[in-house]
């Protein structure tokens, strides 16, 4: 991956006011979901609380995040993909002594990699400053909000992926940012539709990608679903399997497409 060419991606992407929007954006999301401030320094001894406490906002902040987050994220990369395609952008990238393969690395790690960081950063500083009392719960919170990291990261990289199949093949900055948000808001919108509506089909919504990212953090952080409910239908793990496979599902032949039949001229 050439850095130099990360570095122009990422100025040109997160340029004024883009990145100022999404940090405030991410921000908040998360202070819009928290409860009382240092909730937990009446309850210094009690692990156990903590521990409940921390994965419950965890899960509730990450869900509250998630659609704005995927709106911005498949925005970004429709108007990396796609604009640089109407103005020209990418024929000059391409006689660059630099391979496909890198340009399209350099493309998506520009938006996937911040775009991340400033979520997981706000979740971190929210949580922090909400469960803060001792040292050793601080500890305790740090190591339970690092799962939140590398989840949010395949999150992100879905609907990135996603963005980016659609701004290849309309290779319209407007239409494709147009639909890539649609797409986002419907995957976000079925995943709301309540069982009255769809019947038995409403349980089997947590495995769809919005809901299945946020049901493996739960998984994995221990918190307590209906004995009854499909969340445990698989252990964490298998969620963890089925996220790496949401992850990969749009950006491998993406990638693909980019890299061997990409064409500059329609």
């Amino acid at each position: 991956m050439d850095l130099s060419l990360l570095k122009a991606e990422i100025q040109k992407i997160w340029n004024r006011p883009v990145f100022e929007l999404a940090l405030a954006l991410v921000f908040f999301m998360a202070l819009g979901n928290v409860t009382s401030l240092f909730k937990i320094t009446i309850l210094p001894n009690l692990q156990s609380t903590l521990t409940t406490l921390v994965a419950e906002a965890l899960v509730r902040i990450i869900s509250f995040q998630m659609l704005p987050l995927v709106i911005f994220c498949g925005l970004l990369v429709s108007l990396s993909f796609a604009q640089d395609y109407e103005q020209g952008v990418i024929q000059t990238l391409f006689s660059l002594p630099v391979s496909r393969a890198s340009i399209f690395i350099v493309k998506f790690v520009a938006i996937v990699i911040p775009l991340t960081l400033l979520s997981w950063g706000s979740i971190v500083f929210v949580v922090l400053l909400n469960f803060y009392s001792t040292v050793a719960n601080t500890l305790v919170v740090l190591q339970l909000v690092t799962w939140a990291l590398p989840i949010t990261f395949l999150a992100v990289t879905f609907y990135a992926g996603l963005a980016a199949m659609i701004s290849l093949t309309v290779k319209r900055t407007i239409h494709s940012a147009f639909i890539t948000m649609l797409t986002g808001f419907f995957i976000w919108f079925i995943t709301q539709l309540p069982k009255e509506t769809i019947g038995v089909l409403a349980d089997y919504l947590i495995f769809t990608p919005f809901k299945a990212s946020i049901v493996t953090l739960g998984r994995v952080l221990g918190v307590k679903y209906p004995e009854t409910g499909l969340e445990n239908a698989l252990p964490a793990w298998g969620f963890l399997v089925l996220i790496l496979f949401y992850a990969f599902v749009f950006l491998v032949p993406t990638y693909l497409y980019f890299t061997q039949k990409f064409e500059v001229k329609e």
